[in-house]
């Protein structure tokens, strides 16, 4: 009896400790979110006589500060009651995912529990590209938005049938630890015209698969091929006018160029200088140098009487103004 009575507060002493330890209690709601929703955290504790003297803060683990408002604006810090506060993370990303503690000081001391968040994401929306081959064969290429987590199931259909050939499919993971999926449908023969094709994936983020179509509209290769008509029509109109520039501006330069008047000159028998002759005295000219004697030549020295053969100085006339 002694020794029991003995252990007693012993006793008391730890379970006091471990009730003060566990009144600070946490849970989230909802229990798991998906990229883009609203959660919230709750911080639950013993009774506080006065609000005003009750401080909660918040951080996550690993982090070495508090988490604050200023740091992002989507996380908002609320006391609702004496014995209760939150922390509300809006438009909740990927990365926000992890463990979150709650400390309260004041009246009474204590940490929270701490609470995992637990982030998804979906592989909504869905997108398809089409490629053709120079061969014409077609390729249609689905590709996810960024999800988690990986488990997830991708099919094909072709005018309503399931497609089971012909597909190969890729998973990469980004940055940002999310799988992104892109799955291949090669066709080995030619497409034609309204044929829809449609690329559905399963995802435990989604009540129902989320899936996109394509519909083939090949434009008619005899039309795209060749040039309307009225293409050839510009075509002859510009080389025409091209041609009528070109032509316009070679007379405009002919005319800059040639001669004016009908000025001439022909040689001077005596001194070999050309003189220059108009229209006018042409005839004057050739029928004077018909009944001219022959020239003498400055450089014979005296001639057979023994005289010095005598120059005259034949001034230049002015082009065109009289005959020489």
């Amino acid at each position: 009896m002694s020794r029991a009575m003995e252990l007693r507060p012993v006793l008391i002493l730890i379970l006091s400790c471990t009730a003060a330890a566990a009144q600070v209690l946490q849970f989230l709601k909802p229990p798991s979110a998906v990229v883009g929703q609203t959660v919230t955290l709750y911080c639950s504790f013993p009774l506080f006589r006065n609000p005003e003297k009750i401080t909660v803060h918040w951080w996550k683990d690993g982090d070495r500060e508090f988490l604050s408002s200023k740091q992002d604006s989507r996380r908002e810090f609320q006391i609702e009651s004496k014995a209760s506060a939150i922390l509300r993370i809006h438009n909740v990303r990927f990365g926000d995912a992890g463990v979150y503690y709650c400390r309260v000081q004041g009246e009474h001391t204590g940490n929270g529990t701490g609470k995992r968040l637990d982030v998804s994401a979906s592989p909504h929306p869905l997108k398809i590209i089409p490629k053709f081959s120079a061969d014409g064969f077609l390729t249609c290429i689905c590709k996810t938005s960024a999800f988690y987590p990986d488990n997830y199931t991708i099919a094909w259909r072709k005018n309503g049938q399931n497609v089971g050939t012909g597909i190969k499919t890729s998973r990469a993971k980004n940055t940002e630890g999310l799988y992104e999926v892109t799955s291949y449908l090669v066709e080995t023969q030619p497409v034609h015209t309204g044929t829809v094709y449609v690329c559905e994936v399963s995802h435990t983020t989604l009540k129902d698969p989320t899936r996109t179509n394509y519909t083939v509209d090949i434009p008619d290769r005899s039309i795209s091929e060749s040039f309307p008509w009225w293409i050839y029509i510009c075509i002859a109109i510009s080389s025409l006018l091209l041609i009528i520039i070109v032509v316009v501006i070679c007379c405009k330069c002919c005319k800059r160029k040639g001669p004016k008047g009908n000025s001439q000159t022909r040689q001077c028998v005596r001194c070999y200088e050309p003189i220059p002759m108009n229209s006018i005295c042409k005839e004057q000219g050739l029928r004077k140098d018909n009944h001219s004697t022959p020239a003498v030549n400055p450089r014979a020295g005296r001639n057979v009487n023994g005289t010095a053969s005598k120059h005259k100085k034949h001034r230049k006339k002015e082009r065109g103004l009289e005959c020489p």
